[in-house]
């Protein structure tokens, strides 16, 4: 602690973080090591003193059976201090891993692109692709990048097997000579040498965003989504822990399952009567989106009935409806009325995105929330998606919004501000 001369500012109250990783080749603990490491280099730097520990807690999954959950707590090293931080992490990624073949996925990917390209040459969203295309860092994206990775994937589907066979056989005859991680399946390694970065990324979102019933890959939803409220009920009923908020937070893929999961959470305390349950709800104070595609997802890639349809059409709309602005409603006389009454209305929703970052994007199709956006330098793509973790300015952003908030003071309005002149 090298900053005498700052006096620190104390989190106040017992809040619990959430954390559900995105997409890729994720391991166990990587999502709370990048968060909770970044978080404790911002508090480092404000002179605030604090130990941390490793704590383990007896869970259970949907299914039942116990786990052991494994999660980081942030403390005062000064016991006068009365104030906990714990990060809690949801892994996701063994349900995706390896489960859709590459020419499903290539696809699933063109039919994605073609649906996009088509969204906005339709003649109602006109106005919409013109106000996008204001701005000029967004005409490449839109005008030039969408069609030319359709053009991609079409030409990489149609030179995939050829290709892989040619690896295959390359491998086989080398064998004798291989050693290492060459040491396995030809079949199965020619597959990692030959299929891209951007196809392993893009199969969780394949596998997630399919809610047709009658695909095999609903059921792997399913149970993602399942764990995912199974887990965060837990920690809201932790007696021990007590918290008094718990912060949702979802990178990439990862704030769809976040948002979804409170979707859930609204049908089921409208079908509820308990008010304890709600009590338990009401802790809930925090939804963090980063990196977060929920509006492509919700524009391209939602289920939607046939236009004929507007019984069906409604019923989806009713059952996904949480903070989802009334005009993308259909315009209909009848089933007016949702019988889900959302109760998370406490819910302070704020949205992270980055120009450089393909996935993300200010989420318009949503309300009640602040979208941020984020200024660090990234080149576009990857590392424009990924900045959000070691950015200072992202943790600095959150613990002026989520754990400062029992401060009388001004800082937290003038930060809100400061996130996007500040950083260039």
């Amino acid at each position: 602690m090298s900053h005498q001369n700052i006096n620190p500012r104390f989190p106040k109250g017992r809040t619990a973080f959430f954390l559900i990783h995105g997409v890729g080749e994720q391991n166990p603990f990587e999502t709370m090591d990048y968060f909770a490491r970044n978080l404790l280099q911002y508090f480092d730097k404000q002179s605030l003193p604090f130990k941390l520990e490793h704590l383990i807690a007896k869970r259970r999954l949907a299914n039942g059976s116990f786990w052991t959950e494994s999660f980081v707590r942030v403390s005062p090293s000064d016991s006068e201090q009365n104030w906990i931080i714990d990060i809690h992490e949801y892994y996701w990624a063994p349900n995706t891993e390896n489960k859709i073949s590459v020419p499903e996925l290539l696809q699933w990917a063109e039919q994605a692109l073609d649906g996009t390209i088509k969204f906005y040459n339709r003649q109602e969203n006109k106005d919409l692709l013109q106000r996008l295309l204001v701005n000029n860092k967004r005409k490449g994206l839109f005008q030039f990048r969408l069609r030319s990775l359709t053009i991609f994937l079409r030409l990489f589907n149609l030179v995939y097997p050829v290709l892989r066979l040619g690896i295959w056989l390359i491998l086989l005859f080398a064998g004798p000579f291989l050693r290492g991680r060459f040491l396995q399946s030809a079949w199965k390694l020619s597959k990692q040498i030959v299929t891209p970065v951007l196809v392993n990324f893009v199969g969780d979102v394949a596998i997630y965003s399919i809610t047709d019933p009658k695909s095999p890959y609903q059921k792997i939803r399913q149970q993602i989504l399942a764990e995912s409220l199974t887990l965060l009920k837990a920690i809201l009923k932790d007696k021990e822990a007590n918290y008094d908020q718990v912060i949702l937070a979802g990178h990439s893929l990862g704030s769809c399952i976040a948002y979804d999961t409170l979707n859930l959470l609204c049908i089921e305390s409208t079908l509820g009567q308990n008010k304890s349950k709600n009590l338990l709800l009401d802790k809930i104070k925090g939804l963090i989106t980063f990196g977060s595609p929920l509006d492509k997802i919700a524009f391209f890639l939602r289920e939607t009935a046939q236009q004929d349809q507007y019984i069906r059409q409604r019923m989806l709309e009713h059952l996904n409806s949480f903070r989802v602005k009334p005009e993308f409603a259909l315009q209909s006389p009848y089933m007016t009325k949702n019988p889900v009454i959302c109760q998370l209305e406490q819910i302070n929703w704020v949205n992270y995105y980055h120009l450089k970052d393909p996935i993300s994007g200010h989420l318009d199709y949503y309300e009640n929330l602040d979208n941020v956006e984020m200024k660090y330098h990234a080149s576009w793509g990857l590392e424009g998606h990924m900045g959000y973790w070691t950015d200072p300015s992202f943790y600095e952003n959150i613990t002026e919004r989520f754990l400062y908030t029992s401060n009388q003071d001004k800082d937290n309005q003038k930060f809100t501000q400061k996130v996007s002149y500040n950083q260039s």
